[in-house]
């Protein structure tokens, strides 16, 4: 057997195949023999009739599309070997299968050609002696003050309000109905006993705006305009009217920060504790983001001069990914998954596909950055030691026992060692980079103290809240307005940076299913080729760091 191979655009490895005649004149026999062993035909018994009448039984047809399909099957498999590919989707035949079945012959040579995904490399440029520009965050006094303020919002009293109109920082339920520019209702924009904190830059914008002022059960015209990003194109920079009823108006009591309040929500004693306490926080957040904004810095230099060929089929998962990490998101914001599912199975394809495209630049980036640091990682033979693996395993899993949690060892151990592998080309990149440090202004100041290796980083222990730790708050459109979910009095979202996991090793077989290669639905199939991240956590020389996911916490701190 005969295999060329040629590079093609995308991550394709094009392969043109040529199988010899008496292996093609093998296959068609075993497949003829296959058949006869497999058709009844009446008047004899299974496997028993001449070969003649199961020829007009199954018909010509029949037996070459199964031949030309066993002989794809093995000839596909056998120069993935040679040729010593792992493909990351199927096999895509340049010919149509009438074309295939009409030149062949079970007497002479058999070829054909096709295309098939490979995991790309990244052609790194430099990334050594670089110089770079990052900011450096300190931390504001009035930051304290605005994380406990959000502690006793999250405690409020909501109490009914009848004397007056609805204002800003009231929680209001309504009703409302919404139609397009030329009239026409838009069902899917209708909903009762919507409850909404009246917030300026909360919901759709001008849609707040509108309801300040409002009596109780007054009905209104509200005007609003979606972003010109907003996720359903059709509706994306257009101006709807929403016929809203206010039903309730409720304002919000805070409770007095007093001792006796920090002892209800925390595990302090004191307000000046609890001040002390996010002080230290707060100054190791801003280290931290420090950190991140001069890893930003470095990798955002390196892919100035990296280039990388991605194939399709890995932007789609890590698309897919993205999305799926942004509907969690909505669970996390207090949509119930009963809400999350009946909205995914309301959306028409086309707005799903809407949505996965919204992702496509950031799936694309984390790709490159992934690829990038997988080059620097095999260029210089950056290593995690099996000693340390298995310590940071054995103090995250002990960690998460003393919690209660029973994890899975492989997948902690694969995520520690994404985690490790991670730290280690980071570190090295830095000690390769000069930086200049900036303030928040873009005036140049000193570099981050423990940065700076004058001062040891303060460990800060972590402290038991009965309250959700609140975050930064994200103000915006709930993107799931379509779901009829019963809140939307606010969203917080995690300030912690991701890290780099380990590229996983590709399984060592491929599937290669040529009845769906020839079928009319083959091209609408799954790729039948996996890459399963699991696989990575047995290794412990460095290979390639891919895609971005939090790692476990360590020493009994909160995950985030």
């Amino acid at each position: 057997m005969q295999v060329i191979q040629e590079k093609r655009p995308g991550s394709r490895v094009g392969l043109k195949i040529v199988v010899e005649a008496d292996r093609v004149k093998r296959s068609y026999e075993k497949t003829l023999r296959q058949l006869e062993q497999n058709i009844q035909i009446p008047g004899f018994r299974k496997g028993k009739a001449p070969r003649n009448l199961v020829m007009r039984q199954v018909g010509r047809e029949r037996i070459l599309a199964s031949a030309v399909d066993d002989l794809i099957s093995e000839a596909i498999q056998q120069a993935f070997k040679e040729a010593r590919l792992t493909p990351i989707s199927r096999f895509e035949l340049d010919d149509e299968v009438g074309q295939l079945l009409a030149q062949f012959n079970p007497e002479a040579d058999f070829s054909f050609s096709g295309y098939v995904e490979v995991y790309p490399e990244a052609r790194v440029g430099q990334y050594k002696g670089l110089t770079v520009t990052a900011t450096r965050v300190d931390i504001k006094p009035e930051q304290i003050d605005q994380l406990i303020d959000r502690w006793r919002d999250q405690r409020a009293t909501l109490l009914p309000v009848e004397d007056r109109p609805a204002q800003l920082g009231d929680v209001v339920v309504i009703d409302f109905a919404a139609r397009d520019a030329e009239g026409n209702p838009l069902d899917e924009m209708t909903t009762q006993d919507f409850q909404l904190e009246l917030k300026e830059d909360n919901f759709i914008p001008g849609f707040v705006a509108g309801i300040v002022g409002m009596q109780l059960d007054e009905t209104k015209e509200i005007a609003a305009t979606f972003p010109d990003d907003y996720f359903r194109k059709e509706l994306a920079g257009k101006t709807v009217t929403f016929t809203v009823c206010l039903r309730e108006i409720k304002a919000k009591e805070l409770p007095e920060l007093d001792d006796a309040f920090v002892q209800e929500i925390s595990s302090f004693q004191t307000v000046a504790e609890l001040r002390e306490h996010l002080q230290k926080r707060l100054e190791q957040d801003a280290l931290r983001q420090s950190e991140e904004n001069l890893e930003t810095a470095i990798l955002n230099a390196i892919l100035e001069t990296t280039e990388v060929d991605l194939p399709e089929t890995l932007i789609e998962q890590e698309t897919t990914q993205l999305l799926a990490q942004s509907l969690q998101a909505l669970r996390q914001e207090g949509i119930k998954p009963g809400e999350l599912r009946k909205f995914l199975s309301e959306l028409p394809p086309e707005t799903l596909n809407q949505l996965k495209e919204r992702h496509r630049p950031e799936a694309i980036d984390r790709l490159r950055r992934t690829l990038a640091l997988s080059a620097i990682v095999r260029q210089e033979q950056i290593a995690v030691g099996s000693t340390e693996l298995d310590v940071e395993v054995e103090e995250v899993m002990a960690a998460y026992a003393q919690q209660g949690q029973k994890l899975d060892r492989e997948r902690v151990r694969q995520a520690v060692y994404e985690g490790l592998l991670t730290d280690k080309v980071m570190a090295w990149l830095k000690s390769q980079t000069t930086v200049n440090w900036v303030d928040s202004e873009g005036n140049p100041t000193q570099a981050p103290t423990s940065l700076a290796g004058s001062e040891e980083k303060v460990e800060v222990p972590e402290a038991e809240f009965e309250a959700d730790e609140p975050e930064a708050e994200v103000s915006g459109i709930p993107e799931a307005i379509e779901s009829s979910s019963e809140t939307a009095t606010g969203a917080e979202t995690d300030g912690e940076a991701a890290v780099v996991e380990a590229e996983p090793a590709p399984e060592e077989a491929v599937e290669v299913s040529p009845a769906e290669t020839l079928s009319d639905s083959a091209a609408d199939s799954e790729p039948k080729a996996t890459i399963p991240v699991e696989e990575k956590a047995e290794e412990t020389t460095a290979e390639t760091p891919a895609a971005e996911k939090p790692k476990p916490s360590k020493k009994g701190k909160k995950g985030k």
